[in-house]
């Protein structure tokens, strides 16, 4: 059943118009036709299987029939993490998305190569990894900044980074309370400068750095291995 996201409270017996892109996709390319069923989510409504019920040109209409499953809370998991070529970028919001990060804040730091960012695809692509992934929330992802300017997101956060030049401890012996809001931090791929490194953590509520092993991996990689050492500490504690 394809999932859509909508952005209107989901009611039994309600019928909603979709956007255009979704009649494109699922009356041009997909075929559905009156009387197929297709999922509509938010996390303010959880997820309701629908039947379509109208289509003309260029929109479809779907009642609301009965409610999947109803709305989850996310996890407090935030990453900050400096724009990297393209596909890479792309991978990053995607993978980021399906593991359920709440916010992404895209940032520059003083080794940071690509310093532009697409912000409407930065969100296209985490739009299609909630659907793809069946979470019911999409991330919030801030438009680009300099590290200095993010101060205010630092100060009320467990900053967890991921620094391979400092010596990090394993991610199982920090002392970190499950309603903490935690803030994952991925470097460029030249890697943070001490004056960085010392904003960070003076800047921080609290401030640990992590280890992700001895290993030297590229920014994308950094990013999913120290998603998934975090999302695995608050699943096991």
């Amino acid at each position: 059943m394809k999932r859509v996201y909508c952005t209107s409270i989901i009611k039994q017996g309600s019928t909603y118009e979709l956007e255009k892109k979704y009649y494109i996709h699922l009356v041009k390319v997909i075929r559905l036709k009156i009387g197929d069923e297709i999922s509509l989510f938010n996390n303010t409504s959880g997820e309701w299987k629908c039947e379509i019920v109208d289509i003309k040109n260029n929109f479809l209409k779907a009642k609301a029939i009965s409610q999947i499953s109803s709305p989850r809370s996310e996890a407090l998991i935030d990453l900050m993490f400096s724009p990297i070529k393209y596909q890479n970028s792309e991978a990053i919001i995607r993978q980021a998305t399906e593991m359920g990060v709440r916010s992404l804040f895209p940032t520059t730091f003083k080794r940071t190569i690509n310093k532009k960012i697409n912000l409407d695809k930065f969100n296209a692509y985490a739009l299609g990894a909630t659907q793809q992934s069946g979470r019911l929330s999409i991330p919030k992802i801030d438009k680009l900044n300099d590290l200095k300017s993010r101060s205010d997101i630092l100060s009320d956060k467990t900053v967890l980074m991921f620094d391979e030049n400092l010596e990090g401890i394993h991610l199982s012996q920090a002392k970190i309370k499950s309603n903490d809001e935690i803030l994952v931090i991925i470097g460029p791929e030249g890697g943070f400068e001490e004056e960085e490194r010392a904003f960070i953590s003076n800047a921080s509520k609290n401030f640990l750095n992590v280890s992700l092993g001895h290993n030297i991996l590229k920014a994308d990689t950094a990013v999913i291995a120290a998603l998934s050492l975090t999302f695995h500490y608050f699943n096991e504690n």
